[in-house]
């Protein structure tokens, strides 16, 4: 997963989706930089008019009172479908906010049943009915999974799936238990996972707490390349480098497993008239775990809380 606006109103913002949006970058063309344009503009710029009557594009008849989005090459690059469509072995929805590549085939749309789509290797992915997302020769990048799929770790039928431009997993919900390679961080089933193009895991987002070795981590994670955790939010408090840290406390740690920065709430209050304060703490520190630099921001609100007020 713009996906700032599948600019539709079946859009619910939600950690995991908003997660995969980073991972289906794709080649060349500007409007692929990010997909899921329910949240951000992906088809770059586009002339845009408001149709006063269905109008045929393709395969697709565009809905009256809907704009369509034509780029700088006179290729229509979006449109919402007025009625059901057959394209491509794709069952488009009526209603269906779509996006095109220039060679005219479906980049994004919403289907309106499940169906069997392909990988570059022709390997088939079972989509459900709800938001998809295709590379210019028709293949999937994402889908909401609609069945059961083979493989290690099992992804969650009902969940977001996406896949790196080759067919290798980027991101999924797990659908049972899962340990991170070399970290020792247990993921429960129900986390989501996204992996780079090698197929090293880089980052994830639990309900519950998780743990990496002695750490309790709170809800999200990145991971280095090597498999080291780089950034977490603690779950418990923790000791670490001879620093004490609470829960709450945001880390950052080198691909060494050295700590590199921490912030964290020190003190919470409020004014004589109701405003919140609260003081954070930012530090760098060393590979030894020296402090090399420490400030704290006081911030408060410009208003106070409705109860306060006369």
């Amino acid at each position: 997963m713009p996906m700032a606006a599948s600019i539709g109103a079946r859009y619910v913002p939600d950690v995991k989706r908003l997660a995969i949006i980073a991972l289906l970058v794709t080649t060349a063309r500007v409007e692929a930089d990010t997909a899921f344009c329910e949240l951000t503009p992906c088809v770059g710029p586009v002339t845009r008019r408001m149709l006063t009557k269905d109008e045929q594009v393709g395969a697709l008849t565009c809905k009256k009172g809907t704009e369509v989005g034509v780029d700088s090459q006179g290729h229509v690059v979006m449109c919402t479908t007025a009625r059901v469509a057959d394209v491509a072995g794709l069952p488009i929805a009526a209603g269906a906010y779509t996006l095109l590549h220039a060679n005219g085939r479906i980049y994004q749309t919403h289907l309106r049943k499940t169906v069997e789509l392909s990988l570059p290797d022709n390997t088939k992915v079972a989509c459900g009915a709800d938001l998809v997302a295709l590379a210019e020769d028709g293949k999937l990048r994402y889908c909401k999974l609609g069945a059961k799929r083979a493989g290690s770790p099992r992804a969650r039928v009902g969940e977001g799936i996406s896949f790196h431009p080759d067919g290798r997993i980027a991101a999924l919900t797990l659908d049972e238990p899962f340990t991170v390679p070399g970290l020792g961080l247990a993921l429960p089933a129900g986390a989501f996972v996204s992996w780079d193009a090698k197929g090293t895991p880089t980052s994830g987002h639990a309900s519950e707490n998780v743990t990496a070795g002695s750490l309790t981590i709170r809800y999200e994670f990145a991971l280095h390349p090597n498999g080291k955790l780089r950034t977490a939010t603690l779950g418990a408090a923790a000791k670490i480098q001879g620093h004490d840290f609470p829960e709450f406390a945001k880390l950052e740690f080198r691909s060494d497993g050295t700590l590199e920065r921490a912030e964290y709430v020190t003190k919470m209050g409020t004014m004589p008239h109701g405003e919140l304060t609260k003081d954070t703490l930012h530090q760098s520190f060393d590979a030894t775990g020296k402090i090399t630099s420490s400030y704290t921001d006081h911030w408060q609100a410009e208003t106070a809380p409705h109860k306060f007020r006369k």
